[in-house]
């Protein structure tokens, strides 16, 4: 009898080991369809039905249960002035270049903004309605609705609501990859895998569909997360029960794998799906990839993950895979750190309205990328100096020898609060530490809008706003309103220094609108090329062209560690030659060319310094 009781204490263990371990199922996703961006034309109005609260708050019990947690956050760490900041605000600024309103066609609440640049300039905004196509000064390209986008996969009616759009560019293929969902149930939940077949997002796109439901159950997929390595990508999100919401309905998070060449080429996708990703027997949850830094690494794919709806807590989980699909020994480790400052479920945002709020949702991790063997990461998270709704920051160090040490900070503000926050290296040749950090703000004395932090070395810039809102957010009936749920950021990859970002901020009659904008390291920037041994280095970009826009004379700046030939010519959008500018020697040191444009048709002018046949500076002028 003790011999059976033991065999049977065995098993219980080896089946609650097994439980806990990943599962992966190997799967090919064949073609759905190609389509081309231009193949439909909608004409002004964009027109797309969405329900602005579906697969969120689906009952009064789940809505009181969130209100319940963020009452518990406010009696636990009641708003209060703390005196000065916490962390050491000594960098200089953020320099904020170029920037614009974008997706005004987009009547989505939340807007979900995301969005990738290429290295030719050209990017892809998504929201919940809308993808649209804009050159790096703003200018619109071209637009479609997410379902007139993916009308050729026939998940058409009432059912297939597209919304939750991610989009990446990938610079070593030269080519972008977009996720968006369909389906708010287990029947119709699909996640559209989209690649396009050039570096021009307006051209043709390869179309997939990947189950929503792969386990046959009464689960749908929500809320994507998407990276990319030197091989492949990998989709997260969430499987979450039907009729139930995002907080009370959960079931587990998932990894999809995915042979990002096949996409391209438009063959069959070679694909692992991981699930059971556990630990201490409760399911890892809102795993979010980490991205890259300067370069695109691999084959190793890092994801994070918290205690997303605790009060407080201190435990971040790390995991990876690592290796690529069909590699002997590939598996999905999961370790666990414990960071040195804890992080806790966020209050809602205030509004410049009393009685109105804005929704922070949880603490899950937002954004991360890996750099020089650390990886840095935020989350939305209650201040509990303040009681505000803060931002949670954090650096891991020792990742490559998976020696595990984090360093966190609490980055708030007595009279804001903060959410939604995203962040994107922005150093020079593998400097790790430069990044920033933005998100979104709102408090009782000032509009959502956003706004962004440099970082480097353990030392801070002063918050800089990027765009100041200009109304409330006031959409719904409820005295919540849905704020931003996710929020982009990328690396210009051709261009250290430089980051994109998009958001939304509150506009005139209480209106959705996103904003991009253009940052650049304060403490410099390279521009197009690297040291090369032609006199061209790196160039400071302080005042570099100055003023611009411009109504006549304008000036450039330009730093020679040698003596160049050089030639500066103007072209117009379209590529056609205005004027050869100049034409002959710049000494080493710093060279100021002042010109006049007053002459010009106001518009966008394209202004190229090069060397020989090599470009060494390209920059927009832009005439008013």
């Amino acid at each position: 009898m003790r011999k059976k009781y033991s065999i049977f204490i065995l098993t219980m263990v080896t089946a609650i080991l097994y439980a806990q371990s990943p599962t992966k199922q190997h799967l090919a996703i064949p073609l759905a369809c190609k389509t081309n961006f231009n193949a439909v034309d909608e004409g002004p109005w964009y027109l797309n039905i969405q329900n602005q609260q579906a697969g969120q708050f689906l009952d009064n019990r789940e809505m009181q249960f969130l209100s319940q947690l963020k009452t518990n956050t406010q009696n636990i760490f009641p708003k209060k002035e703390t005196n000065g900041e916490k962390t050491d605000r000594s960098l200089p600024d953020p320099i904020i270049n170029r920037s614009f309103t974008a997706n005004t066609a987009s009547g989505s609440v939340p807007m979900d903004n995301y969005m990738a640049d290429s290295d030719s300039g050209l990017i892809t905004s998504v929201s919940n309605t809308i993808i649209q196509v804009y050159n790096e000064d703003g200018l619109l390209i071209k637009s479609r609705t997410l379902q007139s986008f993916c009308l050729s996969l026939g998940l058409n009616g009432i059912n297939n609501s597209k919304f939750d759009p991610k989009v990446i560019y990938d610079p070593e293929a030269d080519r972008y990859i977009a996720v968006i969902l369909n389906g708010f149930n287990s029947t119709y939940s699909k996640i559209i895998v989209a690649f396009s077949e050039t570096n021009r997002p307006d051209s043709t796109w390869n179309f997939y569909t990947l189950s929503g439901n792969p386990f046959g159950d009464t689960t749908w997929f929500d809320y994507p997360a998407i990276s990319i390595t030197n091989d492949e990508v990998f989709i997260t999100g969430n499987q979450l029960k039907d009729g139930q919401s995002w907080l009370l309905g959960f079931k587990q998070s998932v990894i999809w794998q995915i042979d990002k060449s096949d996409g391209y080429n438009g063959t069959t996708l070679d694909t692992y799906l991981w699930s059971n990703i556990n630990s201490g027997g409760r399911p890892v949850r809102n795993l979010h990839p980490v991205k890259s830094g300067e370069f695109i690494y691999g084959p190793k794919q890092y994801f994070l993950s918290n205690r997303n709806i605790s009060t407080l807590n201190d435990t971040v989980f790390l995991l990876n895979i690592n290796d690529t699909i069909g590699a002997p020994g590939i598996q999905l480790q999961t370790d666990i750190i414990q960071s040195d400052i804890p992080y806790g479920f966020p209050p809602n945002g205030f509004q410049k309205v009393a009685g109105q709020y804005l929704a922070t949702n949880d603490g899950r991790i937002l954004g991360g990328f890996y750099e020089g063997g650390r990886i840095y990461f935020a989350s939305n998270s209650v201040d509990t100096a303040n009681g505000r709704a803060g931002i949670y920051f954090a650096e891991i160090t020792g990742v490559d020898i998976q020696s595990y040490n984090i360093t966190g900070h609490m980055i708030s503000n007595d009279t804001l609060d903060f959410g939604y926050p995203n962040l994107s290296w922005c150093g020079f040749n593998g400097v790790a530490s430069d990044l920033f950090l933005s998100f979104l703000h709102s408090g009782p004395n000032r509009y959502p809008g956003i706004s962004t932090i440099f970082y480097s070395n353990d030392q801070f810039s002063n918050l800089k706003t990027v765009k100041e809102g200009i109304g409330n957010l006031l959409a719904l009936t409820d005295s919540v309103e849905r704020w931003g749920d996710y929020f982009g950021s990328q690396p210009k990859y051709s261009n250290n220094g430089v980051v994109w970002i998009c958001g939304t901020f509150g506009n005139t009659g209480s209106a959705y609108r996103a904003f991009i904008a253009e940052l650049y390291n304060p403490l410099g920037i390279e521009i197009g090329i690297e040291e090369n041994g032609n006199g061209i280095g790196s160039n400071t970009l302080e005042n570099i062209l100055y003023p611009n826009p411009v109504m006549d004379l304008t000036n450039l700046k330009v730093e020679l560690s040698s003596d160049t030939e050089v030639e500066m010519s103007l072209f117009d959008l379209q590529g056609k030659l205005v004027s050869i500018l100049f034409n002959g020697k710049l000494y080493k040191g710093e060279n100021k060319i002042q010109f006049n444009i007053g002459h010009l048709t106001p518009g966008s002018y394209i202004l190229q310094l090069k060397s020989g046949n090599k470009s060494i500076l390209t920059k927009t002028i832009i005439k008013e």
